[in-house]
C-alpha cells in the first residue's frame, strides 16, 4: 500500500484522507522500532509482537491527540482520533490473523486503546512534546509486553532513544498532513463532488461559437 505521508499545502483534504494516511504512517514507524529492537538484542517472542504493536499504536494515537488540538476544532479532532483508531485496529486484526491466528483481535485492540487513552490523560505534554512521566508510562507498558530477560534494559532504552525518535516521526508527519488549505468532512466533500458541473454541460465562454439549426 502506497500513502502520502506528505501533501501540497493547497490542497483540500477530508479528515478520514488525513486519519488514514497517519494510521499507515503509525503502523510502518511501529514496524520499524520493531526492527530496531530486534537488531538492538532484545527478544521479542512471537507472541509478544502485537502486544508492543498495541502500545507503540497507542503511544503514537495519544501523541497524535496532543499534537493536533490547537490546529483542528474539538470535533474535527475528535472524528481524526476516531478514525485513526479504527483503522490502527484494522490493520492490527489483519496482521495478527494471518501472523499468529484468527480471533476478535479488532476488539482486543480496541479495549486496549480506550484504557491508555484514559491512562494517558494523567500525563503532560510541555512544550509541544511528552513530558517523561508520559514516556515512562509507554516504557514501563513495553515492558510489560515483552521477556522478563530485558526488563533491566527496556524501559530505558524506550524512554531515552525509542520513544523519542518515534515521537519525532510522528510529530513531523502530523505537521505536514494537517498543513493544508482546507480540512473537511465527507459529507462536505460528497457534496462538493455533487455540485460540481460536469465539463460536457458547461456553458461556452467563447461568443463566436453558433449553434447551426
Amino acid at each position: 500500500m502506497r500513502v502520502k505521508s506528505k501533501w501540497h499545502k493547497t490542497q483540500v483534504k477530508t479528515i478520514e484522507d488525513i486519519g488514514g494516511a497517519m494510521a499507515f504512517i503509525c503502523w510502518r514507524i511501529t514496524k520499524n522500532h520493531l526492527e530496531d529492537l530486534i537488531n538492538e538484542g532484545f527478544v521479542i517472542e512471537k507472541e509478544q509482537v502485537f502486544d508492543v504493536i498495541a502500545e507503540y499504536l497507542c503511544f503514537l494515537i495519544q501523541s497524535i491527540d496532543r499534537l493536533i488540538f490547537k490546529t483542528l476544532n474539538t470535533k474535527q479532532r475528535q472524528e481524526l482520533i476516531n478514525k485513526l483508531a479504527k483503522q490502527s485496529a484494522f490493520y492490527y486484526q489483519e496482521n495478527k490473523t494471518d501472523r499468529i491466528v484468527e480471533g476478535n483481535h479488532w476488539k482486543a485492540f480496541i479495549n486496549t486503546y480506550n484504557q491508555r487513552s484514559k491512562d494517558y490523560s494523567d500525563y503532560e505534554f510541555i512544550g509541544n512534546e511528552p513530558d517523561y512521566h508520559f514516556l515512562r508510562y509507554f516504557a514501563e507498558k513495553v515492558k510489560s509486553a515483552m521477556t522478563d530477560v530485558d526488563e533491566k534494559w527496556i524501559v530505558q532504552q524506550m524512554i531515552e532513544i525509542q520513544a523519542p525518535k518515534a515521537f519525532k516521526k510522528i510529530s513531523a508527519s502530523v505537521d505536514d498532513l494537517v498543513s493544508v488549505d482546507n480540512i473537511i468532512s465527507k459529507t462536505e466533500q460528497i457534496k462538493l463532488k455533487e455540485e460540481k458541473i460536469p465539463r460536457s454541460k458547461r456553458k461556452s465562454t467563447r461568443s463566436d461559437l453558433k449553434i447551426l439549426p
